[in-house]
């Protein structure tokens, strides 16, 4: 396939001294199986990712800042260009000449909820825009079409199209070497970003408590809270804990080589609507390195673990069988060698081109969608962009006003004003 596309992500990728978050694991890995199908793909990076990379990676790359983005891509000679989520479309100031696929791996605005509420109808109405400019849709996982296709028809796209597809998560085939490794002691890993959203607490209490009872193993936490203020809290009492070593956040193949010394990986957080449609790209990544998962049923990885054998998925209110399994891994009851098997099957399925044979056949043959505006009306726009200009009007003011109080409070407390205070109190 004789195609030339354009990556264009705001996320380091995992070919890098720095760490990575999931939408860089989700480009990069898409990025790998299309060159492997003979797609010549150019990752298209901010211009503060410059220096970051690997000098061993070899795919081209192009630097942009944000600002030219829409002149840089319609003067490239790319047949395509590919946008690792909807957000990097608001940098463009004109429609691309170009056949624009959008990719839509998680529910963004669901995170939103948690993240930036005061803003949620700007980002509602920003999201809108950028999927109207699109020619094309792909997800992560069946069960998000319906929801991506309530988004689509919102931004003026007919449902007749066809043209969201699932294009599950995909890397390349995994090196076998060092594959599922175990450490003397079980090692148990817990990682990626940390976010309030994701209720973790009752799982990793009933794990600490269960190595600890076990006196056997260890908890290792690779990553970073999204939200300081809200989950050091919650961790600072198992800061200096015998069973838990907290170690931070580790560049792409530094964290995949701990994935590999790990006995199991631990995804398990409480049931919402956001994790109901999440495609859990730390739990793909594990399995990726052939390392045996602990997930919850609403995992968008529970049937292939299940079909495979590569772990154990347990509710997540059931703790007795959360610690009767992590005793037992602790412990080597149980067939460890049996679930390494079935990560490493699942491993070489996660590299399968199949799986991204739909994004293949929009390549095929890529084409402009007859563009129609998004249904949030052109005053709903204009609404939403006032309120938005008078919230930063008020965030100005409230600065403001905290500034001169601070100023008044400085000079109420200099001696020559409270001088000044007491001479004019003498002379009344």
């Amino acid at each position: 396939m004789h195609v030339s596309l354009a990556l264009v992500t705001t996320e380091n990728l995992p070919y890098s001294i720095r760490p990575c978050a999931g939408g860089g694991v989700r480009v990069s890995g898409l990025g790998d199986v299309l060159k492997q199908s003979g797609v010549a793909c150019t990752y298209w990076l901010l211009e503060n990712w410059r220096g970051a990379l690997d000098p061993r990676f070899d795919f081209p790359v192009e630097y942009y800042r944000p600002e030219l983005l829409h002149q840089q891509l319609n003067n490239s000679n790319h047949d395509a260009v590919l946008f690792e989520q909807w957000q990097p479309l608001t940098y463009l100031k004109v429609p691309l000449k170009l056949p624009v696929i959008v990719d839509l791996p998680g529910p963004l605005m669901m995170e939103y909820h948690w993240r930036d509420r005061d803003n949620y109808l700007q980002h509602m109405s920003n999201k809108l825009y950028c999927l109207a400019q699109a020619d094309y849709a792909i997800c992560a996982d069946e069960r998000q079409r319906g929801y991506y296709s309530a988004w689509l028809s919102w931004a003026g796209w007919q449902p007749s199209e066809n043209r969201l597809k699932v294009a599950p998560f995909c890397m390349r085939e995994m090196p076998k070497s060092r594959q599922g490794h175990v450490e003397d002691e079980p090692l148990f890993l817990w990682g990626g970003m940390f976010w309030p959203w994701h209720d973790r607490r009752d799982a990793f209490q009933c794990v600490v408590a269960a190595l600890q009872k076990a006196d056997r193993g260890q908890l290792a936490i690779v990553g970073a809270n999204g939200d300081e203020d809200a989950l050091d809290a919650f961790y600072q009492p198992y800061a200096q804990h015998n069973r838990v070593s907290w170690l931070g956040q580790y560049a792409f193949t530094d964290y995949i080589t701990e994935l590999k010394r790990s006995a199991v990986a631990l995804d398990i957080s409480a049931t919402t609507e956001e994790r109901r449609l999440s495609s859990d790209l730390r739990t793909g990544t594990a399995l990726w390195a052939g390392t045996p998962c602990i997930v919850t049923p609403e995992s968008a990885w529970a049937k292939l673990i299940d079909q495979h054998n590569a772990g154990w998925i347990i509710p997540y209110n059931d703790l007795i069988q959360l610690t009767s399994v992590v005793t037992q891994i602790a412990q080597e009851r149980c067939d460890l060698t049996a679930k390494r098997r079935g990560a490493s099957a699942a491993s070489a399925a996660i590299s399968q081109e199949s799986r991204i044979q739909p994004l293949l056949d929009i390549l095929n043959s890529p084409s402009k969608r007859e563009a129609a505006p998004p249904l949030l009306s052109t005053r709903d726009q204009d609404r939403e962009k006032r309120l938005q200009e008078l919230q930063e009007n008020v965030f100005q003011l409230q600065h403001e006003n905290k500034c001169l109080t601070h100023d008044l409070d400085s000079i109420r407390n200099n001696p020559l004003f409270r001088l000044y205070k007491y001479i004019v109190d003498v002379l009344k």
